[in-house]
């Protein structure tokens, strides 16, 4: 770990970031318009709308264009998409010959799973007929982690036409129940998440539905014929034992799996301006290659 990430961590226990996570994600803030970075303008853009919400598609250079990223973000199913979920699409944009592709999906405790899986097959319908020759690949952070493994699992058991090839998982949560025993010992480690804060915003997100059934719990759903999963995870975040669960899983299925843990990084560190950082999106690439 460099001097800046160590310098990060530090900073992150001064401002009691745990605290302040937990806020933004119990008391989530709403805005009255759907606005993306200026800087995105200057790609090639089209844009939806599903249920009045919002599907946006950036491409770098049209030209040869055959790979389809469809972006799920984080936020514990409650909060909106966060600066560093629009670096991270711009990033992409820039360095892949392909698209990518935003949903803005129904957010807890106004609504539930429900409501967001209709949403999100509305919308992936949607981008497969208009894009018919594309090939597409799933992509999520922290709890749109969890929600690609989940919408992932539906689209396969519907025997939707237009499956994802591959997936990528950045510290996805995977049990929404956060009952695995492990996680009691690691969380001193994560200065971000709250196993209790978490397992409120699941219960929003499940309404009247058992937490642990697997299209809010992935973890506990069948992980064959998923063609191709990759799964980043930080040693310092309570979600690493389910992770390790998921891979358990995944290398007991006939889908590929690529699996790499960070040593002593913190949830969702491709949001941070770190080094880490860096190397994540470079493997990230290198997959989506």
């Amino acid at each position: 770990m460099d001097l800046q990430t160590k310098f990060t961590h530090f900073l992150l226990k001064l401002v009691n970031a745990k605290k302040l996570a937990d806020r933004s994600v119990l008391k989530p803030k709403r805005s009255k318009r759907f606005i993306y970075p200026h800087r995105l303008k200057k790609y090639r853009s089209e844009q939806f709308l599903i249920q009045n919400r919002h599907v946006i598609t950036f491409t770098k250079n049209i030209k040869g264009v055959g790979k389809h990223i469809v972006f799920l973000h984080g936020g514990a199913y409650t909060a909106e998409e966060k600066p560093g979920h629009w670096w991270l699409i711009e990033q992409l944009t820039k360095k892949l010959s392909c698209k990518i592709s935003f949903i803005q999906y129904p957010l807890a405790p106004e609504h539930n799973y429900r409501q967001t899986h209709e949403m999100l097959l509305l919308a992936y319908t949607e981008l497969t007929q208009k894009s018919p020759k594309d090939t597409f690949y799933l992509l999520g952070d922290s709890a749109g982690g969890g929600l690609v493994l989940a919408f992932a699992q539906t689209l396969r058991d519907q025997k939707f036409t237009k499956q994802p090839q591959k997936l990528a998982l950045l510290s996805p949560w995977l049990d929404l129940s956060m009952r695995n025993p492990e996680i009691e010992t690691l969380e001193p480690k994560d200065l971000l998440l709250s196993a209790k804060t978490l397992a409120t915003c699941g219960k929003w997100f499940a309404g009247e539905t058992d937490v642990k059934s697997p299209v809010l719990s992935p973890l506990y759903g069948n992980m064959n014929d998923l063609i191709s999963i990759t799964v980043f995870v930080g040693t310092h975040e309570i979600f690493l034992p389910d992770c390790r669960l998921l891979k358990q899983k995944i290398e007991d299925s006939n889908t590929e799996l690529y699996y790499r843990e960070y040593e002593e990084m913190q949830h969702d560190w491709i949001l941070f301006p770190i080094k880490e950082r860096d190397k994540l999106l470079k493997e990230l690439i290198s997959y989506f290659s």
